[in-house]
């Protein structure tokens, strides 16, 4: 049985304040990300794929997917584990308060 995140918008804003250059952190993008594989701590090698239609596909994105942590709509994600991924590049995805970060750092795992 999977987990659901459940991280509310206060929650994400202290997250968001914790590591964001424009408070007390040294990132310029904060994002939380749910995946089926564990995460580590330190620099993400992997990037996420693109989807088609509700389908994976081959290619990949120039990074990892995330929610804005300062954009955050209290989604559910479905996944075995939660982290905290920050980084200096990112872009805008295709869903609403997605980003995805090219240079990711998992800096804290929330389970």
């Amino acid at each position: 049985m999977m987990d659901i995140l459940k991280i509310t918008k206060e929650d994400a804003k202290e997250i968001f304040k914790k590591y964001s250059y424009r408070f007390d952190g040294d990132y310029d993008f904060v994002g939380i990300r749910v995946q089926e594989q564990p995460f580590e701590l330190g620099k993400i090698e992997h990037a996420s794929k693109v989807w088609d239609d509700g389908e994976e596909t081959d290619e990949e994105l120039d990074g990892i997917c995330v929610i804005d942590a300062n954009d955050y709509n209290e989604p559910s994600y479905f996944g075995y584990h939660i982290a905290v991924i920050c980084g200096d590049e990112a872009e805008h995805g295709n869903d609403r308060g997605e980003l995805i970060i090219s240079d990711p750092v998992v800096v804290e795992i929330l389970k």
